[in-house]
């Protein structure tokens, strides 16, 4: 082995080696630092979904409870009301309720109402999650989160999805909803490709650096070689020791070089790294601004919605005040609303009426002044409960243009004889009268001492 060589291995080996290990060191450090920024990221971004949905899932428990609260295990028309409910729910762009039983039959499914009535008790996704066992898991355990694969409406494509469920026990159904949690896949992914673009720019910067240096190296070494063969052999140890010192003196610059510089260096970049990390975290950018208000405000209207909703499937004056004050309360608010003249005359009869005739009795008024506002053009409404013995009469008469009866109950239109149908299951009569002259008159008939038998 040349002196020369020898020289090139003593200068450049070590410096590789130092390097080598710097550089290992700095992509261990910084590949951790991104793979904990990533896993903070994932846990804050599914952390916010997870407190998102399960508001949502409350919410809908909510619009529901005072229903589920008020039926035994076996009561039809409730379970109809808590469903229908529930498939009316939306929010957001993709949001909706889905409800299935113990043994996995499909209740509810507003986007595929194919599925309603299925047993999916089976069902699992590419993945081979056996989806609707474990969310009825999950709900039987107290209510939690699972994530699986399922069809994006909006997009049209099989996309992860974070759903949470609860349980009803009295009916032994499962209530859940679910977010599409692709975007933040996306959002990891960028991440992912802004660490590793921050660790290809350091090791780049590691290379360059080594690079130059054993460039420098070797120049060095070549010419110090080259002089040592002119002179003599009497200073060849005079060669060795300045080469050594050399040597010394470079692994000294490279030492302050590492500290002062490529060290300075790396502690910005790791410093940039933990703001970005920050900034990523919690940064306020007007687009993302824009999404949280309005996320914010899609959230008032939904919570305005479903107490909307609440009070028409039951408002709270039937409870607080009872019939009579609810039937005047209902009077103002439409005569407000429309101009149209209200005469009331009602006869104090809550004490003698269960709840289901109260509420029956409540919505029939209801819907026939909406058919009023919509159709008959009144002036006038008169709404009369009168007590005749063990006899309740509920009249509703108008002055509008009137409209033949028998064409209406044949029609499309759902609201007369859903009324009848009511007011039929209770023990009671509906009659309709209707003419050009003398507007639409809407008379119900109770036999009171009937239904104090059945209670």
């Amino acid at each position: 082995m040349t002196l020369k060589l020898k020289i090139i291995l003593l200068t450049v080996i070590p410096l590789i080696v130092i390097s080598y290990m710097i550089g290992w060191i700095t992509i261990q450090q910084a590949e951790s630092l991104g793979v904990k920024e990533v896993s903070t990221f994932r846990a804050s971004m599914l952390s916010s979904r997870e407190q998102s949905i399960k508001d949502y899932v409350n919410l809908a428990t909510q619009s529901i409870q005072h229903i589920y609260d008020n039926a035994d295990a076996n009561d039809i028309n409730a379970k109809l009301q808590v469903l229908e409910i529930l498939r009316e729910m939306r929010y957001g762009d993709d949001g909706y309720f889905f409800v299935y039983d113990e043994n996995g039959y499909n209740l509810v499914h507003p986007i595929m109402p194919e599925l309603e009535g299925q047993n999916l008790i089976g069902l699992q996704d590419s993945n081979g999650d056996f989806l609707i066992q474990n969310l009825i898991a999950s709900a039987k355990a107290g209510g939690g989160f699972h994530e699986y694969l399922w069809h994006k409406p909006s997009t049209d494509e099989i996309v992860p999805k974070l759903s949470y469920s609860v349980w009803l026990p009295k009916w032994k159904w499962m209530v859940g909803s679910g977010l599409y949690i692709e975007d933040i896949g996306h959002q990891i992914e960028e991440v992912k490709t802004s660490v590793q673009a921050s660790i290809n720019t350091t090791y780049l910067a590691i290379i360059v650096v080594l690079i130059t240096s054993v460039v420098i190296m070797i120049v060095i070494a070549l010419a110090v070689n080259l002089h040592e063969h002119r002179i003599a052999d009497v200073r060849l140890r005079e060669l060795a020791y300045r080469t050594v010192m050399m040597q010394e003196d470079e692994k000294k610059h490279l030492s302050r070089e590492l500290h002062d510089g490529i060290n300075q260096l790396l502690v910005s970049a790791k410093c940039h790294l933990e703001l970005l990390a920050k900034s990523v975290l919690y940064r306020n950018e007007e687009s993302e601004l824009t999404h949280l208000q309005k996320s914010e405000r899609s959230l008032v209207m939904a919570i305005s919605e479903v107490r909307r909703m609440s009070r028409t499937l039951r408002p709270t004056t039937l409870d607080d005040i009872g019939l009579t004050a609810a039937l005047e309360s209902l009077a103002a608010d439409f005569a407000s609303a429309t101009n149209v003249q209200v005469d009331t005359h009602l006869d104090q009869i809550d004490a003698t009426l269960p709840p289901d005739v109260v509420t029956t009795l409540y919505r029939v008024v209801q819907e026939s002044l909406v058919n009023v506002e919509k159709h008959s053009g009144s002036s006038l409404v008169e709404l009369e409960v009168t007590q005749l013995g063990e006899r309740l009469q509920l009249i509703i008469r108008d002055n509008g243009i009137g409209f033949k009866v028998s064409d209406a109950l044949k029609g499309r239109g759902i609201g007369l004889r859903n009324m009848r149908e009511r007011i039929e299951f209770i023990g009671g009569d509906l009659e309709i009268s209707s003419s050009t002259a003398n507007g639409t008159e809407i008379m119900v008939l109770l036999d009171l001492s009937a239904i104090t038998k059945e209670l």
